[in-house]
């Protein structure tokens, strides 16, 4: 296994870089295909269903079809010795042939597991879950045929486990599969009947209706309790694992020197910074496309759900955080080093459009290895996790103790609200922390650290703040140890620092 995960490194970097040699095409021929799902009865098994020619015609050509196809696409691209469960979650990285293949190949495999000829009634947590969720299994049975009487033309019809463990009942059309990056508001496939003509016609001819009717004389409930308890088990046990790892685990951190200067690079060039938080947010996405809600309940951003624990990942941050943009360009330039006359992405004695080429560089070779790098298993990841938690909670108590001392300043004249919380709308787009009610009136606030304050010619610089941009709040309040300055004036930035006018500091605690 060791040797064949080396094979593949050494392919991806030759990839990378565009080299095709004669190595490469002598590893391709020695990587695994996309195998066959045998089928676990006979053609004639299931015939209270679908007949047995339909069924050979449907196992052997259509199936095996795919499969083939697959095969043949992805030794023409040299993709390797790749999973096709992870094929099917980054689909979003393929063409349509190996996107409708692999979908054909991966939603059969698990339609002849999904069947039985002896079948049992559904007992246990999952029918709990669909009895609760439905009001009766009777009314599920009835939600999932309209769902699949509704699909016009080719396709199939899910019951799902989304990532925030709730079931719903939904369509896709051709071969695509719930799991692909592609599907918005997707999940785990725990059940699927196949609406493709090929899969009825010979039997019902037109009538559909009573194929999807039948189906539920045939569903192998077993194997998708199986399917849902493996499931909760994998989620839970992966959370608990990114928690210990998070809280036992020490944080590698750059240098004050590499975190001053690209600090100073995102706030200063700022195409380098939109290029980057655009990159990133393209990247989770696909990276992890089973965590990724894009229609998340109770005013929150769309994003990765469910990563580490219950609720808004701190991975979200990533594309705004400094300090693990520098942990990650220290990773790929070690993979980058490995490649022949190629140099390391660097931003140090560049000019700005250097730098927004390097970005690009950066950005690039980061989805190519995405998979790796935001692997569960990786310690990149886990690494970056534990620099995005500590700096969330840094900020949450920061909040926290600016709050307390507005709240001793003010007394009884004011109240002082914590608003901001991961992922909250206001927070997030607007960059309310806190609101204030005052002389009757509400104050909306964005708390920064800062390192020092200088008075200047040009009025007010506030320097050694983390992230600078401007805010649509009233108030920009900075906090330091005791010390907190309330400024009511928009800000310009310059340098990479908010410069604000002399007279727009309120309250200098």
């Amino acid at each position: 296994m060791k040797k064949t995960e080396a094979k593949i490194q050494q392919l991806e970097l030759q990839i990378l870089e565009n080299h095709v040699t004669k190595e490469k095409e002598l590893l391709i021929t020695e990587m695994k295909k996309i195998g066959i799902e045998k089928l676990p009865y006979s053609y004639s098994a299931l015939k209270q269903f679908i007949d047995p020619e339909t069924m050979s015609f449907h196992y052997n050509k259509h199936y095996k079809g795919y499969v083939d196809k697959l095969n043949d696409a992805l030794s023409k691209k040299k993709y390797g010795d790749l999973d096709l469960e992870k094929i099917i979650k980054t689909i979003s990285r393929f063409d349509k042939t190996i996107r409708n293949n692999a979908g054909g190949a991966f939603n059969h495999a698990l339609f002849w597991n999904m069947l039985t000829p002896e079948p049992k009634k559904l007992t246990g947590e999952l029918y709990k879950k669909i009895t609760k969720q439905w009001g009766t299994f009777t009314n599920f049975k009835k939600e999932f045929e309209k769902v699949a009487k509704e699909r016009f033309g080719s396709g199939w019809v899910w019951l799902v486990l989304t990532s925030r463990n709730t079931l719903k009942i939904m369509s896709t059309p051709n071969q695509d599969n719930p799991l692909m990056n592609v599907i918005e508001g997707g999940g785990f496939p725990l059940l699927g009947l196949d609406l493709w003509e090929h899969a009825y016609y010979l039997k019902y001819r037109n009538k559909r209706d009573e194929y999807i009717l039948n189906f539920w004389k045939v569903v192998n409930w077993d194997f998708v309790t199986k399917m849902y308890e493996m499931k909760i088990e994998t989620k839970l046990l992966e959370s608990t694992k990114m928690k210990q790892v998070i809280s036992e685990g020490k944080s590698e951190m750059c240098s004050k020197s590499e975190t001053e200067f690209y600090r100073m690079l995102f706030n200063v060039n700022q195409e380098v910074k939109w290029t980057y938080m655009n990159g990133i947010n393209r990247i989770l996405r696909d990276a992890f496309s089973e965590n990724f809600i894009e229609k998340p309940d109770n005013n929150q951003l769309s994003g990765v759900y469910d990563l580490e624990g219950t609720g808004r990942s701190v991975i979200n941050k990533l594309n705004t955080n400094y300090t693990t943009f520098c942990i990650l360009l220290r990773d790929l330039n070690q993979v980058i080093s490995k490649i022949p006359n190629k140099q390391p992405i660097s931003f140090t004695d560049k000019t700005p459009a250097e730098q927004k080429k390097e970005v690009e560089r950066f950005i690039s070779a980061l989805n190519y290895f995405k998979d790796r790098i935001f692997d569960k298993d990786s310690s990149t990841l886990h690494n970056i996790l534990r620099v995005l938690t500590e700096k969330d909670k840094a900020g949450s108590k920061r909040e926290e103790i600016t709050a307390a001392i507005l709240k001793r300043f003010f007394g009884k004249s004011a109240k002082v609200e914590l608003v901001g919380e991961l992922g909250n709308k206001k927070d997030a787009i607007q960059g309310v922390d806190l609101e204030i009610i005052k002389d009757g009136k509400l104050y909306t606030a964005q708390v920064k650290p800062f390192r020092e304050m200088k008075e200047t010619e040009d009025g007010i610089s506030l320097e050694g703040t983390a992230s600078v941009k401007l805010y649509k709040t009233d108030w920009m309040v900075f906090q330091r140890g005791k010390n907190v300055l309330v400024f009511d004036q928009k800000p310009k930035i310059v340098d990479g620092n908010f410069l604000f006018p002399s007279d727009s500091l309120l309250y200098n605690i």
